[in-house]
């Protein structure tokens, strides 16, 4: 029997990468964006040891408290779950909705996974939000093997965000606001995407025996990002050159492939197009365009505000 009284509903939006792709995991910064297509999560307390999760993309799951299981479409929330066993430990429900399409990626799983981890801190009375994506960061790490939590950061944070990864020596990652675009910005879907993890794995495989090679290519990446950071912070127009070139960028990394290339230059075609290009690790998914929507493209509206707790 749930106790209807204890319920929190909090929300998370979606993001996506505006530059700094790949790069940001080699201690580079980025710039990424969050979208106003949000993951609402409702928690309910339960007095029955039971732990139970619905949402609209998979069956339900039921568990007992003390025994989460760790895979399946719900590993993102069970990990998160895990991290505050203590503050279910009577058993809870968890109610997920999300306006993300999951086929086009737009950081649904860091959305989903910061939207439980804030529902769950504010049960358990944890508000720290450094904290709060160290605990994201590190179960993305856990289940996906690499990560950089820029997406965490911008689902946390809301709004446009330069991101630097956490390192060895400084565990908490360096995030500064940054002034919203100034003209419209929409995405196209390719049609297909390749899972991050998998193009990562590519890349790790085509840097054996050219390690020099990727490590100036990752370099000239990491600078393209500070100019573009650097035009973002002052607003100048120089941030859609950035952008442009950090395109050609992923490029030569080998992540830009002939139908990604092709609505790319069908958007950059028209005039009033400042900049086109991947937005995420590549080989499918998004596009992102800046200026007047171009054919096919979607509006999408930055989202000013990241993790919210809801009344």
């Amino acid at each position: 029997m749930t106790q209807q009284a204890e319920s929190i509903l909090v929300s998370a939006p979606g993001s996506i990468m505006i530059t700094g792709e790949h790069a940001v995991v080699y201690g580079h910064r980025a710039i990424v964006a969050a979208i106003e297509q949000r993951v609402e999560v409702t928690l309910r307390l339960r007095t029955d040891g039971l732990v139970r999760v619905t949402s609209e993309i998979a069956p339900p799951l039921e568990c007992s408290a003390t025994a989460l299981p760790r895979s399946g479409p719900y590993k993102f929330v069970l990990a998160a779950l895990e991290v505050h066993k203590s503050a279910i430990a009577s058993g809870c429900d968890l109610d997920i909705r999300s306006e993300i399409d999951p086929t086009l990626g737009l950081g649904s799983s860091a959305a989903v996974t910061i939207a439980t981890l804030g529902a769950l801190s504010n049960c358990s009375g944890r508000t720290d939000t450094k904290q709060l994506h160290q605990d994201a960061l590190k179960i993305v790490r856990e289940i996906q093997g690499r990560g950089s939590g820029a997406d965490l950061a911008a689902s946390l944070l809301g709004g446009l965000i330069s991101y630097r990864a956490p390192t060895s020596e400084n565990t908490n990652a360096e995030i500064s606001p940054l002034p919203l675009p100034q003209v419209p910005v929409s995405l196209r879907y390719c049609g297909y995407k390749t899972p991050t993890a998998e193009v990562l794995r590519l890349i790790a495989e085509r840097r054996v025996g050219q390690e020099a090679f990727f490590d100036a290519l990752y370099k000239r990446m990491g600078e393209a990002a500070e100019i573009a950071i650097k035009a973002a912070q002052a607003k100048d127009a120089a941030f859609y050159a950035a952008v442009s070139t950090y395109q050609d960028l992923m490029g030569e990394l080998g992540v830009s492939d002939p139908t990604l290339d092709q609505i790319i230059a069908d958007a950059t075609r028209a005039p009033e197009t400042l900049a086109a290009k991947i937005s995420g690790s590549g080989l499918g998914d998004c596009v992102v365009a800046f200026g007047p929507t171009p054919v096919d493209f979607r509006p999408v509206t930055i989202a000013t505000e990241g993790l919210v707790v809801h009344d």
